[in-house]
């Protein structure tokens, strides 16, 4: 573990602090990736990761200028790869034991101080198996196509009309009772039986009204290749993106995530989500 967060891991199941690394996926967007970057570089975030990678699937000369301004090591690939593939491929290129995986649109919003907190907390908590996976977009200022918390609020809110889609649809309405996270504070209170708090707002979530997330999470890099790719690559592209794996199709459709044990934290979140410029795809 790099030095600035291995005075803080204390506790967990591990003999010796795990070691932390750090992935981004960029296919093209040289105008997000370098915003985003540049966010990480202001404050020092790229200090908290034992190794730095970014996979650059079908990279154009803008994409790879960028990266070559940062402490990343360059994986250049030929042909697109696809969400599933590109982050495959930058778990494979990391030996540590966890892994924060991001993309190219997903600014740092927080302090290097508030960053270092969450990240230590995190993994504290993963390496203690309380959750599987950490959730680190804002849930003050996720960002851009989110819509998440309208959804929960339709059926939520007080009133009779969600009160009736409750009732009309009550599969739907519990699978958003993980949203209640975004909605103020005492979201357990609200959900007792899928929401458990950590602490002041952190909480555990089930997966069972926490959909798997390809943006800015963080996990052991050896479950995610042992039992996330597996699964996912063992589905019928059906649905795929661009006849691509994307991940969230194949798990959040599936009882393989939704009936699992594989709880989610949910610290307040350090990245949101901001594209600009023109990415090379719609």
């Amino acid at each position: 573990m790099c030095a600035q967060l291995r005075g803080f891991m204390s506790i967990g199941k591990s003999n010796s602090p795990p070691s932390l690394g750090l992935s981004i996926l960029s296919w093209r967007g040289a105008a997000s990736l370098e915003y985003a970057l540049e966010t990480y570089q202001k404050a020092g975030l790229f200090n908290l990761f034992d190794e730095r990678v970014i996979i650059l699937p079908d990279p154009d000369d803008a994409v790879i200028k960028t990266a070559k301004k940062h402490p990343l090591t360059l994986h250049k690939f030929e042909n697109n790869l696809g969400i599933a593939g590109g982050m495959r491929a930058a778990a494979e290129a990391l030996s540590t034991d966890y892994v924060l995986f991001l993309e190219n649109d997903c600014p740092l919003i927080e302090s290097y101080e508030t960053a270092q907190e969450q990240l230590h907390l995190s993994l504290s908590v993963l390496d203690s198996q309380a959750a599987f996976m950490a959730r680190l977009r804002s849930r003050r200022q996720p960002g851009e196509l989110f819509n998440t918390l309208d959804k929960y609020r339709r059926y939520w809110n007080p009133g009779i009309m969600p009160k009736l889609r409750r009732k009309l649809r009550p599969h739907k309405a519990n699978r958003l009772c993980g949203s209640a996270i975004y909605d103020g504070p005492n979201a357990h209170q609200r959900h007792p039986d899928y929401i458990r708090q950590y602490s002041h707002d952190h909480y555990i979530i089930s997966p069972a009204v926490m959909p798997w997330t390809n943006q800015s999470i963080l996990l052991r890099r050896q479950d995610f290749l042992d039992i996330i790719c597996p699964f996912v690559e063992s589905q019928p592209l059906t649905r795929a993106i661009n006849g691509f794996h994307n991940i969230e199709i194949e798990l959040n459709r599936s009882r393989f995530w939704t009936q699992s044990n594989y709880n989610i934290f949910c610290p307040p979140g350090i990245f949101t989500h901001k594209r600009l410029g023109d990415r090379g795809y719609v």
